[in-house]
């Protein structure tokens, strides 16, 4: 008897975690679903002095810290991304961000730029810190409010 109890004493929790492991499945893809997301495509230009900004990473980040962002091609022109694979951006009040992404800033995962283009930063363009760190820049993102072109200077 003693032999029997103790077998079902190590079996039964050994078939509990074998059925959880199956349970669980072997994945898949997970679809997300942004239909119930208030998201709305927004896109500008961004210029400084006049000139249009390339490389700069624009930044709409709403009072909860959530946000969506794009970086400035040669023309200055920019469309937020929600994440990685969703364009757009949640509707409401948005405090906008610019700066260039410095070496010492590349997020993981993303490649440095090889060659011998200069970065902007590397070029002595600034972006003063009322456009990024300390920004006074804001945005009412929403159905009719889409587009955003943001006109820097960089001495106030």
């Amino acid at each position: 008897m003693k032999l029997f109890m103790l077998l079902c004493g190590r079996a039964v929790p050994l078939c509990l975690l074998s059925c959880l492991l199956l349970s669980a499945g072997c994945g898949g893809s997970i679809e997300a679903d942004y239909s119930k997301l208030d998201l709305v495509d927004v896109s500008g230009t961004v210029t400084l002095d006049g000139q249009p900004l390339s490389g700069a990473t624009v930044v709409f980040e709403a009072p909860d810290r959530t946000f969506s962002s794009g970086v400035t091609d040669a023309s200055g022109h920019y469309s937020l991304m929600f994440n990685t694979e969703k364009s757009g951006c949640l509707t409401g009040q948005k405090t906008v961000r610019i700066r260039f992404v410095t070496d010492s800033e590349t997020p993981e995962g993303e490649a440095e730029t090889e060659g011998t283009q200069e970065s902007p930063a590397a070029s002595g363009q600034k972006i003063p810190e009322q456009y990024n760190s300390k920004s006074t820049l804001t945005a009412t993102v929403n159905a009719d409010q889409t587009s955003f072109d943001f006109d820097l200077k960089s001495k106030p």
